[in-house]
């Protein structure tokens, strides 16, 4: 497991910060902001064109895969905060060629449950 982004490029990095910044700003239930996916592995496409059967070309960009792990605030309420922290982010943004944000929220109880009966997607 990684605990830095230091091996991101230095604009992949600033936008992470930013992100973690106005989730922490607007969001002060967070009790965990993980980055997860191809950033996390780095095997992320900035912008890859592939052709599929057909012939069609289609662009590839990943998103940075984002799980919030909150306490005290309802999921929907937080989802909602969210949506806002990516709405204010790619403001001003080309939807072809920006790095979009999924983000996924998840109460700290219902991980901790999940995580002890194996069944959420991380590991320890």
């Amino acid at each position: 497991m990684k605990n830095s982004i230091a091996y991101l490029p230095k604009d992949k990095q600033e936008e992470l910060n930013y992100i973690t910044k106005e989730v922490l700003k607007r969001l002060p239930q967070a009790e965990y902001i993980i980055l997860y996916g191809s950033y996390a592995r780095d095997n992320y496409v900035r912008r890859g064109i592939r052709v599929e059967d057909g012939g069609i070309p289609t662009v590839k960009i990943s998103d940075y895969d984002i799980l919030v792990i909150t306490s005290g605030i309802n999921s929907k309420k937080a989802e909602t905060v969210l949506d806002n922290v990516e709405d204010i982010f790619f403001a001003g943004k080309d939807f072809d060629r920006d790095t979009p944000v999924q983000f996924i929220n998840d109460d700290i109880k219902n991980f901790n449950k999940f995580i002890e009966e194996g069944r959420y997607f991380l590991r320890r």
